[in-house]
């Protein structure tokens, strides 16, 4: 953990991001706060990120074209150099008004919030909550690549509970699951799923993601659609776990003579 920003430093950014009008200095003083990763220094950052004359002067929030640009590059820092109380910062960010009078703001806040693990009860009712109000698709790969368990838990009941369509739910189920199907804790999530009284539309979709890989199918022709890991990459329990869930589904038999191959040389090797 780095050092406490100096309290004259400190009082140097907030008094530029108080009084400037120069854009350039503005995100110099909120990017160097952000990577001192000093929880004052976050706190102190988070007054001005809930005020429109602040946000007005850091972009030109009139002309949507660049409306965010330094903002967007503030919370690529904030993902980067995230310490616990980061998530504080979004929680508190998230319910101020004039922050959100911009509702694409909230997708640079979420991958922010996301970078902090453990998920926190709080942070994992702001993913719940916006999920239902239009941001699943944000959220689906934000929460599953997040693996701690109430990051999960959202993801799982996302697909499990009514709030989304079924159409939404399989295409959530294709981006965030197929990246990190070979992830213990991500397989364990599909297997309860999978034990689940689900329509079997959204049942088929856990097991080709797990098993398969359609990508035209189910991406269309997009330049950098997501990919599954290499089997390889598994560890033995989830290779474990992986092979018993094909055993249960015709679709995945080919599969799982791969993945029962792979178990072979791993026994083999030791």
């Amino acid at each position: 953990m780095p050092d406490p920003m100096p309290p004259e430093e400190l009082d140097h950014h907030m008094r530029i991001l108080r009084e400037s009008h120069d854009r350039d200095a503005l995100l110099g003083a909120a990017t160097t706060l952000v990577a001192s990763e000093d929880s004052s220094a976050l706190f102190a950052l988070l007054t001005p990120l809930s005020d429109r004359e602040f946000l007005s002067r850091l972009d030109d929030t009139a002309d949507p074209s660049v409306d965010m640009d330094n903002l967007m590059v503030v919370f690529r820092e904030l993902a980067q150099h995230h310490i616990p109380q980061t998530e504080r910062v979004c929680e508190i960010l998230y319910r101020e008004p004039d922050f959100g009078e911009n509702p694409a703001r909230l997708n640079l806040l979420l991958v922010a919030l996301a970078a902090v693990r453990p998920t926190s009860p709080e942070a994992a009712a702001v993913f719940k909550t916006t999920s239902l109000e239009g941001y699943a698709s944000v959220n689906g790969p934000l929460l599953v690549q997040n693996e701690s368990p109430l990051a999960l838990q959202v993801f799982e009941e996302l697909i499990a509970e009514d709030g989304l369509d079924v159409d939404t739910k399989i295409d959530l189920l294709h981006r965030s699951v197929l990246p990190r199907r070979t992830s213990l804790p991500v397989v364990e999530m599909c297997a309860r799923l999978l034990d689940r009284a689900l329509p079997a539309e959204v049942t088929d979709a856990i097991v080709e993601t797990l098993f398969h890989h359609h990508s035209k199918r189910w991406f269309g022709p997009v330049m950098s659609p997501p990919l599954p890991p290499p089997w390889d990459l598994a560890t033995t329990p989830a290779l474990e776990l992986l092979i018993a869930l094909a055993g249960r589904y015709p679709s995945a038999a080919e599969t799982r003579t791969e993945l029962e191959h792979l178990r072979q040389t791993r026994e083999s090797a030791e």
